[in-house]
């Protein structure tokens, strides 16, 4: 089978699947409901994570199932050496991240902090971090060296992990967008300056200097562009509106929180336009995004309700479902 037939057939599989997607309804149902074991009730009826059963109100395992199958559907269905491995680098390098903090950290039980497994098995990174071979990947290989020297030399914290381990997965993706679909380049890209937004406004209030550490390469805006702005707000909201970013403008002004689902919602977007163009990566693509934002809603929706948020607050961070 070509490429192209490969990718037609996994869009026509992924577009079946789509009438599983968390349905509005559903949604309000679960947003609605006074417990867990409530909501729960209804993840059950949709035969959430293939019908996994878990223990008392053990929502994150089951989130992690179902996001886990979504990964393993698409690994199978679609076609190699078309950028989705791209994707699935998330949750590698966040259990990298993971791994770093709990050695660094001192922590003794990582298990509701890991991810599903992406390009590589969790089990598998542990074993390669443990056995200090983390040169299959180059990438990750640097930053983590880049770590060890920071602890060694005293200066290693928690953000130092996030930044040098974030510009590390970002700078293998970049490494791999010649050779990806145009709307993945076009997603990463994307997602890419738009952190490094969020990145410069959370940088103004901690300390400038920062942002240069933690700019992360492959975006359309360029670091001199932001640097050009210095301090300035009104430069840097210019900077901004003559973008394609110009709608996030009076994002800014809201609370971060605000800013990141609407950021999430843009991106969803770059994908879900061409999702009925079945010789695109859209379709697939598409599902796949669909079901990790479907799963981060429901993640913050239940812990919502374990914690007692009135629903009025819970539907300000939810995210928009794939349309």
């Amino acid at each position: 089978m070509s490429k192209k037939e490969g990718l037609i057939f996994a869009n026509a599989r992924a577009k079946s699947k789509e009438n599983n997607l968390m349905s509005e309804e559903r949604l309000h149902r679960i947003v609605e409901s006074k417990t867990v074991a409530d909501a729960m009730r209804v993840l059950a009826e949709m035969n959430y994570a293939g019908g996994m059963t878990v223990e008392g109100e053990d929502f994150y395992s089951l989130l992690s199932e179902e996001e886990r199958l979504a990964t393993a559907f698409v690994t199978e269905a679609a076609p190699k050496g078309i950028g989705f491995e791209c994707f699935f680098m998330r949750n590698d390098y966040h259990n990298a991240k993971v791994l770093l903090k709990a050695k660094y950290g001192s922590i003794e039980d990582v298990s509701e902090m890991i991810l599903p497994d992406g390009n590589i098995s969790f089990a598998e990174l542990k074993r390669r971090f443990e056995d200090g071979k983390t040169d299959f990947d180059p990438f990750l290989d640097g930053a983590v060296k880049k770590i060890e020297r920071l602890f060694a030399e005293g200066k290693g914290t928690p953000r130092a992990i996030d930044v040098e381990i974030d510009k590390a997965m970002y700078e293998n993706v970049k490494s791999r967008m010649p050779s990806c679909d145009a709307c993945i380049r076009r997603y990463f890209e994307a997602q890419v300056d738009l952190i490094n937004i969020e990145s410069w406004l959370r940088c103004q209030k901690i300390g400038p200097s920062l942002f240069e550490g933690g700019f992360l390469t492959g975006g359309t805006i360029s670091y001199k562009q932001f640097y050009d702005c210095k301090a300035e707000t009104d430069k840097f909201l210019k900077l901004v509106s003559s973008t394609d970013y110009k709608p996030f403008v009076e994002k800014l002004s809201d609370s971060l929180t605000v800013y990141e689902t609407a950021r999430d919602d843009f991106l969803l977007k770059i994908i879900s336009k061409d999702k009925a163009d079945m010789f695109s990566v859209a379709p697939v693509l598409g599902y796949y995004l669909a079901k990790v934002n479907e799963v981060r809603i429901l993640r913050v929706i239940l812990v919502s309700i374990k914690n007692k948020i009135a629903p009025e607050e819970m539907k300000k961070r939810v995210r928009a479902l794939y349309a």
